[in-house]
């Protein structure tokens, strides 16, 4: 171990001594310093959101590029300069060599991470303490942003099995109405007409009509819960779309339990009757409420109310009040129940670990290629291994449009890569933060799992092979 440490403390101070590094190192210095005091936003509550999401998300960037430069430089420059041939003269093995620069590596950008992330919580709250917010903003961001807040979404049918169905009842009306012929429908004509009754029953489940209302159900909801829940959701009138929406009008409601006594006075004779719990619809404000459609809002649950079932059920509704157009509600937005699980702290922690993964990938991929690379083809080879991640994430977003038949190989072979290489998008988590929202155990686990171990660490055993079986002999100075 005495070697292991020896190895880790050169790399830092050679890390350190890199212009590069000292270059990402002031441009992070001023990030941390400028960017939480100068950005802004409409409101208060847009000023804290945007703050913490440009600044964490910044420094985790800069970090990542300082973690690709310095792992890739550290492991070829010692070749290159044949300062390794001095040290596997000596009895250290390759392996010890390859794990304590790995180790250097990591040590400084988690540090550097630390520092940078008790920074920005510190000018943050201190700007959220000692700024000329209202008080009613300030609650605002107590209750929607510093805070940690699990999201629950509601119950969705299976739509591919719904819009299989809805084919096939299509196709069969067709060909009993003699506009379609059963022997000559190809495989393409089947995928088109379930990818149009897949959008219909999207669209169907999206909407409400004018003077209807609609109805969500969320379980596994803790029941008595302590902390306050809220409701956020984002409507759209007339399409999709965040160009020319305008203000709308709806009504929330939620299914609360009331107690009605028994009809009979005989209390005895009828007990399943008496104190029977029965759930009508409670409105969340007395009438109904204006609001800008396309934009996010927040409505808080009544607490002196128990919405949760025994089962840990809870049924909110929305009446469209619009006179003109139907109310829209995507899938992805909710509507979220949100509940209260941690503090800002809390959550803010779970956050930093998130990026100290990412920097732990970072660094093992730069490591594993810079150890039997080149430093230009080992940089080149890691910004190609992240931008393949990227593209490969971007076609198989199911919103990608396929056109035709070349597009739809290049999706499943995406799709395929995606298991082997690590995109950093899994890693982002700076929106949760940014709008208080729970980053959950489960989250960090599987990106433990599926990003570093099942993915990332077989790139590092096979770096590790290779720099061992690597002829630093052949490597000459040109």
């Amino acid at each position: 171990m005495k070697a292991f440490f020896a190895i880790l403390k050169l790399t830092l101070r050679n890390a350190v001594r890199s212009h590069i590094f000292q270059l990402l190192l002031g441009l992070l210095i001023l990030y941390v310093a400028l960017v939480p005091t100068t950005v802004g936003g409409s409101t208060a509550l847009d000023f804290i959101r945007v703050s913490l999401l440009y600044s964490l998300s910044g420094v985790g960037t800069i970090l990542s590029l300082s973690a690709l430069w310095v792992g890739c430089h550290v492991m070829s420059a010692d070749i290159e300069s044949y300062q390794l041939h001095m040290v596997v003269s000596k009895p250290v093995s390759r392996v010890t060599v390859w794990m304590g620069k790995w180790a250097g590596v990591l040590t400084l950008h988690i540090v550097l991470l630390l520092l940078a992330a008790g920074a920005i919580y510190t000018v943050v709250l201190w700007r959220f303490h000692h700024g000329d917010f209202p008080e009613e903003e300030r609650e605002r961001i107590r209750s929607e942003v510093l805070v940690g807040r699990r999201v629950f979404m509601p119950e969705r049918p299976d739509y591919g099995e719904l819009a299989n169905k809805l084919k096939d009842e299509k196709i069969r009306k067709r060909v009993a109405e003699g506009r379609l012929n059963i022997r000559n429908i190809t495989p393409k004509e089947q995928e088109r007409i379930y990818e149009d009754c897949l959008k219909e029953l999207l669209a169907a489940d999206s909407e409400i009509l004018p003077g209807r209302n609609r109805e969500w159900v969320y379980k596994k909801v803790p029941r008595n819960v302590s902390r306050q829940l809220y409701l956020r959701y984002r409507p759209f009138i007339g399409k999709v779309k965040s160009e020319n929406q305008r203000d709308t009008m709806l009504w929330w409601y939620v299914y609360a339990p009331i107690s009605r006594p028994g009809g009979n006075p005989d209390a005895a004779a009828e007990p399943e009757n008496a104190g029977e719990i029965q759930r009508f619809p409670h409105f969340l404000t007395p009438g109904p409420v204006q609001m800008r459609s396309g934009e996010f809002h927040e409505s808080r649950l009544p607490g002196d109310r128990d919405i949760v079932s025994d089962n840990g059920e809870v049924r909110i509704g929305a009446m469209n009040l619009d006179v003109k157009d139907k109310q829209y509600y995507q899938p992805v937005d909710g509507p979220k129940l949100l509940v209260e699980v941690t503090s800002f702290l809390g959550n803010y922690l779970r956050a930093v670990l998130v990026l100290v993964l990412q920097l732990t990938m970072m660094v093992s991929l730069s490591c594993a290629l810079g150890g039997f690379l080149t430093l230009p083809t080992a940089v080149f080879v890691s910004s190609s291994y992240l931008l393949f991640g990227f593209v490969a994430s971007f076609i198989t977003d199911p919103d990608y449009y396929i056109n035709n038949k070349l597009d739809e190989i290049g999706q499943n072979f995406a799709a395929f890569m995606l298991k082997l290489v690590v995109p950093l998008e899994r890693f982002d988590v700076t929106d949760l933060i940014a709008d208080g929202e729970l980053v959950e155990w489960s989250l960090v686990w599987n990106i433990t799992w599926e990003c570093l171990l099942l993915r990332m660490l077989p790139l590092v055993l096979l770096g590790i092979f290779l720099y061992r079986r690597r002829e630093i002999g052949l490597v000459t100075r040109k």
